[in-house]
C-alpha cells in the first residue's frame, strides 16, 4: 500500500503543468466551436508570446461571436504581434469587439478614431466610443472620455464632467486619474485653485505608483507650494518617481 502522504504528493502538479493543461483544454473546446474557449486559448498564447498559435484561435473566436477575442485580434494587428502591422484590420477588429459589447474594445476603437489609424480621424466618433467604454466600466475609456470634456474634443467642453470622470476613476485606484484631479486643482480648472487638495491627489497618484504624481508632489515640496519647503520629502518623492521609471524625476532628483 502507498503511504497516504505519498499519495497526496502524487496529486500535486507544478503550476505550469496546470496552466498548460488548462490551455490545452481551451484549445480542444475551441476546435469544437466554443468561442469563449478560443478567446482564452488565444490570450494564453499571446501571454506566452506564441503569436503564430494565438492568431488563428482569436480569429475563430471572433468569427464565432467572442467580442473579447476580437479585441485581442485587434491587438495582434495593431502592434504587429507575429504579423505585419495593419491598422485597418486592427480597427475593424476593435469595432467588432465594441459592437459585441466588450468595453475595452470600445476604448481601443476610440483611440483609433482619435489618432486616425485604420479609420478617418473623427473626434466625435472617438468620444462616442469612449462613452460606450465608460458605460461598460472600462477605466481607460472613462479617462479618455474625461479628456474629451476637458479639451472640448468631440464633446462640448465641460470641466465639471471632466473632473467627475477623473475623480470617479481615482476612487477606483486609477493613479493616472488621481493625477489628473490634482492637475485640475493645481491649475484651477473647473474648481478653484486648491494647493492642499492638489497635494492630496498627487500623493494618491504617487502611492498608486504613477510616477508623474511623485514628481509633481516633489515639486510642491521643493517649492513650498501650499506647504513649507521640505527638500527631504521632495528628494524622497523624486526618488520614488525615478524608481517608477519617470525620467524627469530621475533628472531632477540627482
Amino acid at each position: 500500500m502507498v503511504p497516504l502522504m505519498i499519495k497526496r504528493a502524487l496529486l500535486v502538479l507544478p503550476l505550469w503543468s496546470l496552466a498548460a493543461f488548462a490551455a490545452g483544454a481551451d484549445e480542444t473546446a475551441c476546435k469544437k466551436g466554443n468561442a469563449s474557449a478560443c478567446a482564452k486559448a488565444g490570450r494564453a498564447n499571446i501571454d506566452a508570446e506564441n503569436y503564430a498559435a494565438a492568431k488563428p484561435l482569436l480569429e475563430k473566436g471572433c468569427q464565432h461571436g467572442s467580442a473579447e477575442a476580437c479585441d485581442d485580434l485587434g491587438w495582434i494587428w495593431d502592434d504587429g504581434l507575429g504579423v505585419d502591422i495593419d491598422k485597418k484590420k486592427a480597427a475593424e477588429s476593435y469595432a467588432k469587439s465594441c459592437a459585441g459589447g466588450f468595453a475595452r474594445g470600445c476604448t481601443n476603437e476610440g483611440v483609433m478614431y482619435l489618432k486616425g489609424e485604420g479609420f478617418a480621424k473623427d473626434v466625435k466618433k472617438a468620444a462616442d466610443s469612449f462613452q460606450k467604454a465608460c458605460d461598460g466600466k472600462n477605466s481607460p475609456g472613462c479617462r479618455d472620455l474625461a479628456f474629451r470634456y476637458l479639451n472640448g474634443e468631440g464633446r462640448e467642453k465641460d470641466l465639471d464632467k471632466a473632473f467627475d470622470l477623473f475623480n470617479g476613476n481615482c476612487t477606483k485606484s486609477d493613479g493616472a486619474s488621481c493625477y489628473d484631479v490634482a492637475v485640475m486643482y493645481l491649475n484651477g480648472e473647473g474648481r478653484e485653485k486648491d494647493l492642499p487638495n492638489a497635494k492630496v491627489f498627487f500623493e494618491k497618484a504617487c502611492n498608486m505608483e504613477y510616477g508623474a504624481g511623485c514628481y509633481d508632489l516633489g515639486v510642491m515640496y521643493a517649492n513650498g507650494e501650499g506647504m513649507p519647503v521640505n527638500k527631504v520629502l521632495a528628494k524622497k518623492s523624486y526618488k520614488k518617481g525615478c524608481d517608477l521609471g519617470h525620467k524627469k524625476s530621475c533628472e531632477v532628483g540627482k
